[in-house]
Formats: structure tokens, sequence, C-alpha cells
């Protein structure tokens, strides 16, 4: 009785899969989709990568989808972290895999750590909050990126700041040694733009240029000292144009 019905069962599920309307390419998309590799590990369990900070970049990314053209990279800033710790994330949102780089901060915003950010002109202090990218050209420090912030009252001023990511030799490891031989023991600082080490700037640059997030992550994101009072998270529609980087 029982191998009756396991044959009847058998045969009732082939004449379903025969009958079924499969589309044409069904049997082809079956295959490839037996022949991908197992999916990477979630990229937040990768290279120390803080899980809260990944958490709100992606939320942010899918709640204004429309505004990032470039969406396989997302940039993480975590500046919790120590300017001697790899402290920005590249993550490939494709493949998973997450790099790690040296970047500075404002000379304003801290000595080994950076504990104080700001969005006015002049303050010498990084902005933090959601950014997008911009365009990639060639200024003062070499390969250069456009920043747009994203948030009113908290960053909305990088553009006529002039704060963009570029390369810098005193954002590299040449620069870490440096000054722990003369016992500063950090890495150099800028007027607030987020510069990493000159001889990756180029390559990181020409993957996450053209509308792509940049998250800025920090302890006191909710009560950095402009952001107070006015922390809406309102997205801005911003035009690009041409600007200046902020000599650093």
């Amino acid at each position: 009785m029982r191998r009756t019905l396991c044959r009847l069962l058998s045969l009732a599920a082939a004449v379903f899969i025969i009958l079924s309307p499969w589309p044409g390419d069904w049997p082809l998309r079956s295959m490839r989709t037996l022949q991908r590799p197992l999916p990477p590990r979630p990229p937040a369990r990768q290279g120390n990568l803080p899980c809260d900070a990944f958490s709100k970049a992606v939320q942010f990314l899918r709640a204004h989808r429309s505004q990032f053209s470039n969406r396989r990279f997302i940039t993480i800033i975590d500046y919790t972290k120590p300017s001697t710790s790899r402290r920005l994330f590249l993550i490939d949102m494709e493949s998973g895999e997450v790099q790690r780089f040296l970047v500075s901060h404002g000379k304003n915003s801290g000595w080994l750590y950076a504990t104080r950010f700001s969005n006015r002109p002049e303050s010498y202090e990084s902005p933090i909050g959601f950014f997008r990218t911009g365009r990639k050209y060639y200024g003062g420090h070499g390969p250069s990126l456009e920043l747009d912030g994203l948030q009113k009252g908290i960053n909305d001023n990088t553009v006529c700041r002039g704060i963009v990511m570029h390369g810098a030799h005193y954002a590299g490891w040449g620069a870490v040694a440096a000054n722990r031989a003369s016992g500063l023991g950090r890495l150099g600082r800028s007027l607030g733009c987020p510069a990493i080490p000159m001889e990756v700037a180029e390559n990181v640059i020409d993957r996450i240029k053209g509308g792509s997030l940049l998250y800025v992550h920090a302890k006191t994101a909710e009560t950095a000292p402009d952001a107070r009072a006015r922390a809406g998270n309102s997205l801005l529609s911003l035009g690009l144009g041409s600007r200046a980087s902020a000599g650093q």
C-alpha cells in the first residue's frame, strides 16, 4: 500500500513538471543557477566592518535608490576608529569583497581620534553623514573625487567648503611611521577632506565615482555641533558642478 502511494505521488509530480508552463529558458536558467558559486559571506562580517554602520548605509541606499547611479559600491568611513587604523571600508555589493584603507580626518576634528565634526566653512573639521560621489578630476592633490552632502544642516555645505576625497602623502603608512618616530602617533590630518593614501587614490576613486554612496560614521553623528536641533535627514537635490579642493 505504501509503495503504491509513493509511486502514484512520483507519477503525479512528473506529470506536473512536464505540463507546467515553464518559461522557454527555464532549463538554461536552472543550469546557470546550479553552476553559480555559493554567495559570499555577508560583507558586514568581513574586515571588521561595523555592522551598525553597514546597516545604516544599506537602509539609506534602499530608501533613496534612485539617487544613486553607481550601486555596486558602498564606502564607509568609521571615525570611531583611530587614524592609524584602516577605517575606510570599500564594499563591493556584487561580490561581497571588503577592502580597507587609511583615511584622514580634519585637523580640528581631533588628534588620533576624530571627536568633533562640523558643517561650517573654515572649521577644518570633518563632515559626517551620507554623501553621493560625483565626478573624478585632477587637482592640486592629483586624482580627486567630488562629494555631495545629502543631509540638510549636517553636511549640505560640503560643496562650498571644497570637501572632496583625494590622495595625500600624509595619509599613507609612511606618514604613520614618521609621526610615530617623532612622537605624534597618528596619521596626517587634512582641512576636513577624507584624504586617502596617494598610491591607492586612483584605484579607489575610479570604482566609487559617479553616484555611489559614501557614509561617514561617527559616535556623535546625532549630536555633532552643527546637527543639534537640525538633525533632519531629508535628501537634497544638489547639482554637480566644478569645485576646488580644500588645501590640505
